[in-house]
């Protein structure tokens, strides 16, 4: 009676096992398609999802919830990555610490820039790795990856002693491995073998060629880009060889050309820089960072028409490849090249086109997050009709196992009702953090607007300043006459009232009931005082407020002093805190 009570049990929450052959031919085509479209690959990661139950994925769901979680980074979507990342973690059959994930949750925290939450999770994956037996496929990958990411927290810190250090500890794993020589025995043969292990080492001497040139150490930076073009060279052009050589001899010319740009030397960079461009052609990511380092080949030759070519090229291929985060990072260095070059109505042209993108990619953003929020929540209820179903089917194969048998069907809906409430949970904190970022979006878009009203205000007013001397020099009075309706015309653009009540508006959005509740109780402040107080509720401090005001610090540090006795504050009273405590009433 023991072994009927326990079996059907057993059945009933027992993980059924999914055969590995079975889905890793669809984890490579996911892999693949993620490389050529993103967004495809997450629409056919949420079929196989949709397709199978948890039960049918075994531990393919932590596996490809991982790779979405990966691809999302990718689009510069932390939160919603990290999210992924995290019910990977939880869907891993593994036992223990998964230290691949800790690599990618550390890729999160590093994408946002909290280095020591990045550089907390590699170490941790770090710790993991070396643990691991070193027979284990993955120990020397996953520990020279590790040390690799901390080498870049560290470089990123400009702490490049300590990032040195980690780099010539993740080169010397991979080259003393038995793998690399082999490598290194076979590279000029037909058909290599561990092609992987050498292009392996060649992006470790690329790390280092980076670290050396942000120290200055431009011949030891060379050195490493030599390194890269012995053990890869020999490989480009080769059919057996099933990796991409083009690509990281494409980086390493890219490279090269940044570093004679640096050292004076433009016919030796502009060389590297056709090559660059030639082995990029069907990389288009890497080839839009190369043409920016053409264009400041160009410009170091003050070949103002040439930088901007290479920049709009850049900027075609953007277009054309749908790479909205990259043509934004062209489109800012093409305004501080016209802005350097005094040509500031240009600037202003891009800077307006800037802003306007910014907002298309973060209208994007929030939609996919969105959808996905939705998304998740229609596979977590239709996760739950084909556990009910399933369940159902079942229970007409042990009802005849007794009573007690069903009491394993309650426990199991109570479980999966517990999960449920749990993935709500935790549905309601990506809501909140969802939030969290708007805000952050909009307080950014405030200081946008801010800057843009001073400058767009100052340069009127030196048009203006202009057109007054020429109209002084004109001897005739009607001619002079002729030109006062276009002066008023543009005078008239300089309203600062105008322009307070627009970012009066954008603010009303990101703190609202902040300035009712304020004139309410202080209906003796002036506009200039309110605006202050926006200033700091914004979290800026004096010098910020300076220069978005166009005041000197002093001029501020005066209106705080004046604003202190008007909101009639002890001398022990922060006003900052006070004018925050404000939201929270």
């Amino acid at each position: 009676m023991i072994i009927c009570i326990i079996l059907p049990i057993a059945f009933i929450f027992g993980n059924g096992e999914s055969s590995d052959i079975k889905f890793e031919k669809v984890i490579d085509s996911l892999k693949t398609l993620r490389n050529r479209s993103p967004e495809r690959a997450i629409r056919y990661a949420r079929e196989i999802l949709d397709d199978h139950g948890s039960n049918d994925l075994g531990h393919n769901e932590s596996r490809i919830l991982n790779i979405v979680g990966e691809i999302y980074l990718e689009l510069s979507l932390p939160t919603l990555a990290l999210s992924y990342f995290i019910d990977a973690n939880e869907k891993s059959v593994v036992k223990g610490k998964k230290p691949w994930i800790s690599i990618n949750i550390g890729n999160v925290y590093f994408q946002e820039k909290a280095w020591l939450k990045a550089k907390e999770k590699y170490l941790d994956a770090l710790d993991a790795f070396r643990r691991r037996n070193v027979n284990h496929p993955n120990a020397l990958s996953g520990k020279a990856k590790a040390l690799s990411n901390l080498g870049k927290i560290e470089m990123n810190l400009n702490n490049h002693d300590q990032a040195l250090k980690y780099f010539k500890e993740a080169l010397d794993l991979k080259r003393n491995s038995a793998r690399y020589q082999a490598f290194q025995k076979t590279k000029l043969d037909a058909k290599p073998a561990y092609v992987g292990i050498g292009a392996g080492v060649a992006k470790q001497h690329h790390l280092l060629s980076i670290l050396y040139t942000r120290w200055g150490l431009y011949e030891l930076a060379q050195e490493q880009c030599s390194a890269i073009d012995s053990l890869m060279s020999y490989l480009n052009g080769k059919e057996d060889v099933n990796y991409d050589t083009s690509l990281i001899l494409g980086k390493n010319y890219s490279r090269r050309c940044e570093l004679f740009t640096i050292l004076g030397e433009y016919q030796k960079a502009l060389t590297n820089s056709r090559s660059a461009i030639v082995l990029l052609k069907n990389s288009p990511i890497e080839l839009v960072k190369h043409y920016k380092i053409d264009a400041e080949m160009y410009i170091a030759q003050n070949d103002l028409y040439k930088a901007l070519e290479s920049i709009d090229t850049g900027l075609k291929i953007c277009d054309f490849n749908g790479m909205s985060i990259q043509e934004l990072d062209l489109l800012d260095k093409k305004m501080k090249i016209l802005k350097s070059n005094k040509l500031e109505r240009s600037a202003l042209g891009i800077s307006q086109k800037i802003i306007v993108k910014k907002e298309q990619v973060e209208n994007k953003r929030i939609e996919i997050l969105l959808e996905s929020l939705s998304y998740r929540s229609e596979l977590l209820k239709n996760r739950k009709e084909i556990s009910a179903s399933k369940n159902r089917q079942k229970m007409t194969l042990v009802i005849s196992f007794a009573i007690i048998v069903m009491l394993g069907f309650i426990v199991k809906y109570y479980r999966n009702k517990r999960k449920y409430l749990e993935q709500q949970v935790k549905l309601n904190e990506q809501e909140k953090q969802i939030v969290a970022s708007e805000l952050k979006k909009k307080e950014n878009d405030l200081i946008k607007m801010s800057t843009f009203i001073v400058s767009k205000n100052d340069l009127l007013s030196s048009i203006v300043k202009d057109l007054e001397y020429h109209i002084s020099l004109i001897d005739n009075k009607s001619d002079r006459k002729s030109l006062e309706p276009l002066k008023k015309r543009i005078s008239n653009k300089i309203d600062d009232s105008a322009d307070w009540d627009q970012f009066l508006t954008q603010f009303s959005t990101a703190y609202p009931d902040f300035i009712d509740f304020l004139t309410e109780k202080y209906p003796k402040l002036r506009s200039g005082d309110i605006k202050l107080c926006c200033y700091l509720r914004m979290n800026m401090n004096t010098k910020e407020i300076a220069k978005v005001s166009g005041l000197s610090v002093r001029a501020v540090e005066n209106k705080r002093y004046r604003l202190r006795k008007k909101l009639e504050l002890e001398t022990d009273v922060s006003l900052d805190s006070y004018i925050h405590s404000m939201r929270n009433k």
